[in-house]
């Protein structure tokens, strides 16, 4: 810590140094201040060569005329001059900082020195005229004997002029003062020398006040910009106040004075002006920094900040000498600024590391500027305008602020990140807490209604009503937590609408018979006013309700009398859906936010009927999606109107649509009508249900009939998986949420073994679900929660339907599999018989056995779907191939390579048609002798057994195998590998391994789980 101080004294020491320095050299370069000797007001420069860029201070003893105007023409003979000292006042002189009197100075010149002399006359209190060699030559303010005619004013001036013949200038000064207190006179230095000096020095000085000016003037525009376009905070007004102050200080006060230079005025006024602007300086610089973290500061500042203002009132009612009498208290304001800004940038200092050096130099420019106009101001000396202090002030504390603005700025802006983030938290909270609690719901609803249609003849008339109430009740609920889910959809996904024609009358009806309950129970009406041919409109039909809903049972919401009216016109080519009602009225400011997310108005009324304020909010995304606008107008406490606008379908998309809405109401009435799936060997259908909430299946198994349907119910997706290993199922109905493995991850295990065919998947969601990803897992239809039970029904039925007409087109196959006995086969086999007839009658009778027993098991239609031991498959295979080596002979070669085949179950004619492929188109395709090898090799630790059949045929090209796998290959033998691989797959969830190529034969191989 000390180190610390030690490096930023050094620092604070180096840049005084190097400031006070530059500025001595500016002094040097510009202003090279020579004083000759000035005696008895007479100068003499006859001798002395004036180089050019080179000026003269007149400072020294001049002849003074008090209480005398010499070049006046009514004025008595001049007494003999006094001395006095320029520059310096005239109170010694005088007895009196009032009065008037004229300077003189006699200047001697070579006579033939013809050049244009300038003089310039920074100020003189506090009206003046000069004349040369008896010349009037420039004069500020009036001057004058009396106080009465007297007119005030400084301005600084510059007169040209040249010497006479001799050589000669009599330089004559006529002032009087009679306002200002603090003395009258010369009391700055005048600068003589040639035209292009004087003008060099004055123009260098305008340029400087100029750019500083200009710096100003753009920092208090720019700050004042973002004042406005920001957050409005106060210290950048203040640092635009500060600004515009210093530019106003520097163009009225300072130097050149350059704007009074074209705008003449009044001294008293400038007086008060200059101070007022001090005031404000004062004022400005202290609410720049941060004042109000200093100790007692804060009860100190309120009469800081009123005293200041009071001051400058009063001021405006005083005269100057009044004025200049308070100077002591506009002291102590200035003392108490410098004080109390000095510690505000040490507390700065001290709390923001990174910005230090910049805040230090810029308070040592500050600080250097100070003193050393102080120092100079002392002497009455007048120096060309140093710009570079200011400068490099406002650069310094401009970048700390820009770094304070900008590290706020950031901060911000990760605020706004941070409760961005918050926000979708919370979104997502309540969207999970809603399906969470959808789960009890969907229960509560279900159980509720299958108790009411079960017990129905035994419900007492009161039961029946309580449970419609219990019913309605979680229902709307149930709209509260679709709400939450809807906002959280409509602001993660982008919906895509199912624009279509509709007709609105049908939809309101509709609409109005949906909420009759709620508006029954408040005694109100509403009022359907749009006929039934009102042209359509070209929108989503399920958004539109969802809109009017919303907007009808918020009308509901918040009226207790009178009525609701729908209504709707048309306008162009829009149409302008109306619902008015007489409720309680919605405020002004309200109708401003109203749309926004949790905006519920008035708690005294609004709250009272509950609800989260999502509703206005869905309506208005909802809308905008459509392309139309959402608007409100009402008055408190009387009626309110909700408008938005749709679409008016064009005749066109009408016509287009006419055909396509009379098979969308058949296909409806279709759905309408429960889908009882068919029966297999008169067994109902095996459904395994999946949900990690008790009460969620408790719900299900009341509304899932035992007679209709065989369900068993698991909790956990593991259960699930096994379950699936022991039997054959119907459907899968999962819950989506799930702890471990969800209902998306289900799916794709359940993808993995069986098709979509094969297996249908009903997931269960709470609204949250994205369905895109749902139907990518592999689900074949999706029902959201609460389960309405003849939705359920329904759903299953259609899927189950599904899959048993997928089994019999497998069943299909299979058959047409057995049947594919070729009649070249059996022609050929026949020849054979006859032929060993003849030759060997017991070889024939063999033959004629392996031939039987071959049919016999082409058509056991019973096993198609069973796994069968290994021992009867490979009897079939023995059949077939004892016969086709009988009519090869020694052209067919088997090699059987067998273990213990006990244990070992295959799928019904999974290894005869890859036997018969492996004949017909790999050993038969090949010239000479061809072999078959049959294997069957048990794996006790895995529990697995692989069965092998390879040729060394033909082969089969690389890129024809997937081709041949996947049932797209135009080969007759893809057909047998097609379908073995199918059910392969349904009973173990793995298929055939082909590996394969031309000339070199084929081999074909599959795994099964051991018993």
């Amino acid at each position: 810590m000390k180190r610390d101080y030690i490096r930023t004294g050094f620092f604070a020491i180096l840049c005084m140094i190097s400031l006070s320095v530059f500025r001595l050299i500016w002094a040097g370069l510009f202003q090279e201040n020579i004083t000759p000797d000035i005696q008895e007001g007479k100068l003499d420069l006859s001798s002395w060569e004036i180089e050019e860029g080179q000026s003269l201070l007149l400072d020294g003893e001049w002849d003074f005329y008090p209480s005398q105007f010499l070049m006046q023409e009514d004025t008595n003979p001049a007494e003999a001059p006094e001395a006095i000292q320029v520059p310096h006042g005239w109170e010694n002189n005088l007895g009196s900082p009032f009065g008037y009197g004229t300077y003189r100075l006699q200047l001697q010149v070579q006579p033939d020195d013809d050049r244009n002399f300038k003089l310039y006359i920074p100020n003189i209190r506090t009206s003046s005229e000069i004349y040369v060699n008896g010349q009037k030559v420039a004069e500020t303010g009036q001057l004058a004997e009396t106080e009465t005619a007297y007119v005030a004013d400084i301005i600084p001036k510059t007169v040209t002029f040249t010497a006479d013949e001799e050589g000669n200038i009599d330089l004559v000064i006529q002032v009087a003062n009679f306002i200002d207190s603090r003395d009258g006179g010369i009391y700055l230095s005048l600068r003589f020398g040639t035209d292009e000096a004087i003008t060099k020095e004055v123009q260098l000085t305008n340029y400087s006040q100029v750019v500083i000016a200009a710096i100003l003037l753009m920092h208090t525009v720019y700050t004042l910009i973002i004042y406005f376009i920001g957050g409005k905070d106060k210290k950048v007004l203040s640092f635009s106040l500060l600004t515009f102050s210093l530019f106003s200080g520097f163009l009225f006060y300072s130097g050149e004075k350059l704007l009074q230079q074209f705008f003449n005025i009044d001294y008293e006024l400038e007086f008060w002006m200059i101070h007022t602007v001090y005031l404000i300086i004062f004022y400005a610089l202290v609410q720049c920094t941060d004042h109000q973290k200093l100790p007692y500061w804060n009860k100190i500042f309120p009469f800081f900040k009123w005293g200041m203002a009071a001051l400058a009132v009063v001021t405006i009612f005083l005269s100057m000498p009044q004025i200049l009498a308070l100077r002591p208290v506009y002291n102590i304001f200035a003392f108490f600024t410098a004080v109390v800004t000095s510690a505000s940038i040490i507390l700065m200092y001290k709390n923001n590391p990174k910005a230090r050096n910049l805040m230090l130099l810029g308070f040592i420019a500050i600080s250097n500027h100070g003193i050393w106009n102080y120092l100079w101001s002392g002497k009455s000396v007048y120096l060309t305008f140093y710009p570079f202090d200011m400068i490099i002030a406002v650069t310094c504390y401009t970048i700390v602020w820009f770094q304070g603005y900008f590290q706020k700025h950031r901060k911000t802006k990760d605020l706004a990140e941070r409760l961005k983030k918050v926000n979708e938290e919370k979104d997502q909270f309540l969207a999970n807490t809603s399906h969470e609690f959808r789960n009890p719901l969907n229960s509560i609803l279900l159980l509720s209604e299958a108790i009411r249609d079960r017990e129905k003849t035994s419900l007492s008339k009161q039961s029946k009503t309580e449970l419609n109430t219990v019913l309605n009740v979680g229902q709307q609920m149930n709209q509260l937590l679709t709400d939450l889910l809807e906002t959280r959809n409509l602001q993660v996904n982008n919906p895509r609408l199912n624009r279509q024609v509709i007709a609105l009358e049908p939809i309101v009806t509709g609409i109005i018979e949906v909420l009759r309950f709620s508006s029954d129970v408040k005694n109100l009406s509403i009022v359907h006013m749009i006929p039934k041919d009102f042209p359509p409109v070209y929108a989503d039909e399920n958004r539109v309700k969802q809109i009017l809903f919303n907007l009808v049972d918020n009308a509901i919401k918040y009226t207790n009398k009178g009525s609701i009216t729908v209504s709707a016109s048309i306008k162009e080519h829009k149409v302008a859906i109306h619902v008015t009602d007489t409720g309680i009225g919605i405020s002004k400011e309200m109708q401003k936010r109203i749309f926004q997310p949790y905006e519920q108005g008035n708690p005294e009324h609004e709250m009272s009927e509950g609800g989260f304020g999502l509703g206005l909010n869905i309506a208005k995304q909802l809308v905008e999606l459509h392309g139309g606008t959402i608007r409100v107008s009402s008055k408190k406490e009387e009626k309110t109107t909700f408008t938005f606008t749709l679409a008016l379908a064009m005749q066109e998309t009408v016509a287009l649509n006419s055909e396509s809405q009379i098979e969308k109401s058949v296909l409806k009435e279709k759905r309408e009508q429960t889908v009882q799936p068919n029966r297999k060997n008169n067994q109902v259908p095996s459904v395994l249900i999946v949900d990690d909430n008790p009460a969620s299946l408790l719900a299900l198994k009341a509304i899932i009939p035992n007679d209709m349907y065989q369900p068993v119910f698991v909790s956990y997706a593991k259960q699930a998986v096994e379950e699936l290993k022991n039997r054959e199922w119907d459907i899968v109905i999962s819950d989506i949420m799930m702890p471990q493995i969800s209902g998306y991850e289900l799916t794709r295990v359940i993808r993995e073994r069986f098709s979509l065919t094969e297996l249908p998947v009903l997931l269960l969601t709470g609204g949250t679900t994205d369905i895109q990803a749902a139907f990518l897992a592999g689900a074949n239809d999706y029902i959201t929660k609460p389960v309405e039970p003849v939705e359920l029904k329904a759903r299953m039925d259609s899927l189950i339907t599904l899959k048993r007409v997928a089994e019999q087109q497998v069943q299909m196959e299979t058959s047409w599999l057995q049947a594919q006995i070729q009649p070249h086969f059996l022609f050929n086999t026949l020849n054979s018989i006859m032929a060993l007839s003849e030759l060997d009658v017991e070889e024939m009778r063999k033959l004629l056995n392996e031939f039987s027993n071959l049919l016999r098991s082409k058509f056991q239609f019973q096993h198609m779907k069973d796994l069968i031991p290994l021992e009867e498959e490979l009897n079939i295979v023995r059949s077939y191939l004892y016969i086709e080596q009988v009519r090869f002979g020694e052209a067919l070669q088997v090699n059987w390579d067998l273990e213990d085949e006990q244990g070992v179950y295959v799928p019904f004619l999974s290894i005869q048609p890859l036997v018969e492929n492996a004949v017909q188109h790999g050993v038969r395709n090949k010239q000479g002798k061809g072999t078959i090898t049959i294997s069957c090799e048990k794996d006790s630790a895995r529990s697995k057994a692989t069965i092998t059949v390879e040729d060394d045929g033909a082969g089969i090209e690389e890129t024809e195998v997937p081709n041949i796998l996947s049932g797209e290959s135009e080969s007759k033998s893809g057909v047998g590998l097609f379908n073995v691989d199918k059910r392969l797959h349904q009973h173990f969830g793995k298929g055939l391994q082909v590996i394969s190529s031309l000339s070199q034969g084929t081999k074909v191989a599959f795994e099964v789980d051991l018993s």
